[in-house]
């Protein structure tokens, strides 16, 4: 290029790169032990396309003596679809005053957030003592957490105290014998179930009537099954032929799927936001720049619509339009000057309407020998 171009012309370029979205909202991260017979190095954390991967560092996933990990895993791939990657951080021995103890999960857990790209934990293979302080761990976070839950009458954690993390029944018949379960209902029901209802993105699943494979379904009285919806934990039956899930509620009582949407749109506003302050060499404190950021809570419940975690617009009987979402913003003239000098934008706010799911079919008809009008 001929430098004297710039004689007459310059040209300069900048690159306005947005901030990139590390959150996801798909993926399964199995926390449990290391394999009884490692045969490689293991990852702290790792990513795993395929089964074969994990089984060649030595996690056995099949016949007596499997570790509970390899156990979940293959559960886990045998989804179909099946993932496309699931996490694994295991649960070293260290050195503690001398002698070799087994790391904290909790540990595990918050040294696994340097790693992007999981959001369901599924504990394996440790106790209920742990388990509970993944749970009340998990609630800090905006993740999830699936565990296994075989006693409703002395559950690992007070049914409704917790909002992020879901308890799965694994028996196959109310008083069969802990080492009777299966291991891939032992293990694996929790990851089944989330791998199944994650295939979907954030708002257009729920987490019941999904079809699970290799887990065996419970066959239970009409009263247990009662008594499991009413502690909140879900179970996995046969209906027309099909193992389907039953419940979809967290250990708190809210549904599964409103958890993940809540905290996909909260990212996704989060991030639209970012982007239009980063990109932008100025954002003004008027009722312009106002709109800007409005603009881009309009476009994220808009997505959020789009995936079916939010209500369309829907009409009453007198033909009144009732709004999916709506949004409100200060104007610029009754912001006060010391707010302004702040440079913070408050009082920004929305409500939207959730779409919900069907779950359950009442319908009721006759049949007569009358002239219907």
């Amino acid at each position: 290029m001929s430098a004297n171009l710039d004689l007459i012309a310059t040209v300069d370029i900048s690159l306005d790169t947005p901030i990139s979205n590390d959150a996801n909202f798909d993926n399964i991260l199995i926390l449990g032990p290391e394999p009884a017979s490692p045969t490689g190095e293991i990852p702290s954390v790792g990513v795993y396309r395929s089964l074969e991967e994990l089984t060649e560092l030595g996690f056995t996933a099949t016949g007596d003596g499997a570790d509970p990990v390899g156990v979940a895993a293959r559960v886990a791939f045998s989804q179909s679809p099946r993932p496309n990657r699931i996490y694994v951080a295991v649960i070293k021995e260290v050195m503690v005053e001398d002698a070799p103890a087994a790391e904290k999960a909790v540990d595990v857990l918050t040294a696994a957030l340097d790693t992007d790209g999981w959001y369901c934990i599924c504990p394996v293979g440790i106790d209920d003592d742990e388990v509970e302080e993944i749970i009340q761990w998990t609630e800090t976070q905006n993740k999830i957490c699936g565990y296994v839950e075989d006693d409703p009458d002395q559950p690992i954690v007070e049914s409704g105290l917790y909002l992020r993390s879901y308890p799965v029944y694994p028996k196959v018949t109310e008083n069969q014998l802990e080492n009777d379960v299966p291991a891939e209902n032992k293990y694996g029901i929790a990851a089944a179930m989330a791998v199944k209802a994650m295939n979907y993105h954030a708002g257009e699943e729920t987490w019941a009537l999904k079809s699970l494979a290799t887990v065996t379904p419970s066959k239970l009285s009409s009263t247990f099954m009662n008594k499991l919806s009413a502690a909140n934990i879900s179970y996995v039956v046969t209906v027309a032929s099909k193992n389907v899930t039953m419940g979809g509620k967290t250990s708190g009582g809210e549904w599964i799927d409103v958890i993940r949407f809540r905290d996909w749109l909260q990212n996704d506003m989060q991030v639209r936001v970012v982007n239009l302050l980063i990109v932008n060499p100025k954002i003004p404190y008027t009722d312009n720049g106002i709109g800007l950021v409005e603009n881009q809570m309009l476009a994220s419940l808009k997505e959020g619509q789009k995936y079916g975690g939010i209500a369309p617009t829907e009409y009453d009987e007198d033909g009144n339009a009732i709004p999916g979402y709506t949004t409100s913003v200060p104007l610029a003239a009754d912001i006060t000057s010391t707010q302004k000098a702040s440079r913070i934008l408050t009082d920004c706010g929305f409500a939207a309407r959730l779409a919900g799911a069907i779950h359950l079919v009442e319908i009721k008809g006759s049949l007569t020998y009358e002239r219907l009008s």
